[in-house]
């Protein structure tokens, strides 16, 4: 597989992301059985059909999908293409939800220094200023206070040629955005990201600006239910020039791409979104939004392989986010902490199912247990290798349900694993050998975490 480069605006920034399996130690292979999360919700009769169950796990993401459920709960019996005749739809215009978007997009600037060398019959070393282009979204924000949480690209406010004694290695400590059609730039600082997944967090803090301004903090969508051929809008800052916008479709949902991490040598591979909108120096760390201004993910990355074109990657919104909460919710650390099952895990089966009501294509995966870490989170919840991961569910210690879903990709459960907390439990529902059983192991300490920083 061809590299892909990571982009930031007029300096090329490389940065990257960890495998997606855990490392372990093979306890003795078992054979998989045949199920599924949708294959057991059939047999179990909690859905009619696979494809029923597929679409049951997603949160469409456009408006007339949205409406089309809505058509169903009070009882109508047409397929999604029969309702879009009924109602007349020919396109939807996105200028709505593309100018919402824009008021949670801000470019970003940083400063760096580096050696440089004269040339000459006696050449000399001496220091200079540089700078690298990027851009960011609001995450959270108190328009009140003037305050916000920003998530970028870890590539973009990093540097493996900078000399200057930042306070973290290679981090810039001159850090400025600007929000759309302002021409003042505010002052950020670097709260911590983790490179391993090209992950920053900036904030800032009592903003003029930002009390004034109609900045918003951005929509989330769920990643996980994009739709190939889904229309999309990357905004960002290209060549540094000022937040625009491209638009194109998603090209595909989720794949793994090889990316050279920030250290300009390690060879990483990273969850990203394709899409075939337009992506240049300078759009990493901005969005890519779906029609209704929503978030779907964290651009990134673009190929530059001879031959190819149009290939531009997006981290998928459900990992940017569950990365950027831990990096604030950890922010003495500078990094995310994930919580650490041992365990590898493999996709036995992939195939594609095609729902005939929603007139969408699915891809469902069989994960299944490769491989269990003697003494790890799974070997003391009782995790075997052969079980297949029908679904996962993380409890607060005070009973709280965090999150809770099917299992149908491998990458949702490195995913989840960065939304656990100290004192959290997790429950994975497998199937072992035709049965169906619960699993679950309390991560009480901190060791039982990895930093990625």
């Amino acid at each position: 597989m061809k590299k892909r480069k990571l982009i930031a605006g007029a300096a090329l920034l490389i940065a990257g992301i960890t495998a997606v399996t855990f490392a372990g130690c093979t306890l003795g292979p078992s054979e998989a059985d045949d199920s599924t999360p949708s294959s057991v919700a059939v047999s179990d009769g909690t859905a009619s059909s696979r494809e029923e169950f597929l679409a049951s796990q997603e949160t469409p993401s456009t408006y007339e999908r949205r409406l089309y459920e809505e058509a169903l709960a009070d009882g109508y019996e047409g397929t999604f293409v029969d309702f879009l005749k009924e109602i007349g739809y020919t396109g939807q215009d996105s200028t709505a939800g593309v100018n919402s978007a824009l008021t949670s997009v801000v470019g970003i600037e940083c400063g760096f220094t580096e050696y440089t060398t004269t040339s000459g019959w006696r050449p000399t070393q001496t220091t200079q200023q540089v700078y690298s282009a990027g851009a960011g979204v609001i995450y959270s924000l108190d328009q009140t206070e003037g305050d916000a949480y920003i998530v970028t690209n870890y590539h973009v406010v990093y540097n493996s040629g900078s000399v200057g004694s930042e306070t973290v290695s290679h981090v810039s400590d001159d850090i400025s955005v600007y929000l759309y059609g302002y021409n003042t730039y505010i002052d950020a600082t670097y709260v911590g990201g983790a490179m391993d997944y090209d992950i920053a967090v900036l904030k800032v803090e009592d903003s003029d600006v930002l009390k004034e301004s109609d900045a918003t903090a951005a929509t989330l969508a769920d990643s996980d239910s994009v739709t190939v051929g889904e229309n999309v809008f990357a905004i960002g800052n290209p060549e540094g020039e000022g937040i625009s916008v491209s638009s194109g479709v998603v090209s595909v949902d989720a794949e793994y791409i090889d990316i050279l991490a920030a250290d300009d040598s390690t060879t990483l591979s990273l969850l990203e979104i394709r899409t075939d909108a337009a992506v240049n120096h300078g759009n990493s760390g901005g969005g890519l939004f779906n029609a209704r201004g929503e978030l779907v993910g964290i651009v990134n990355a673009r190929s530059e392989a001879d031959g190819v074109e149009a290939f531009g990657y997006a981290i998928p919104s459900n990992l940017a986010i569950a990365v950027a909460q831990n990096v604030i919710d950890n922010a003495d650390a500078k990094g995310a902490y994930r919580a650490s099952l041992g365990v590898t895990v493999q996709v036995t089966s992939s195939e594609s199912l095609y729902d005939e009501t929603t007139c969408k294509t699915y891809i469902e995966e069989k994960v299944t247990v490769q491989s269990i870490m003697a003494g790890s989170a799974a070997a003391e919840m009782g995790l075997e290798a052969g079980d297949t991961f029908l679904s996962a569910k993380i409890t607060s210690s005070d009973g709280t349900t965090v999150q809770e879903k099917a299992i149908t990709r491998m990458h949702m459960v490195t995913t989840m694993m960065f939304n656990v907390r100290l004192g959290d439990t997790v429950t994975f529902t497998v199937s072992r050998e035709g049965e169906t059983t619960e699993l679950s192991y309390t991560f009480s300490a901190q060791a039982d975490f990895t930093l990625f920083a």
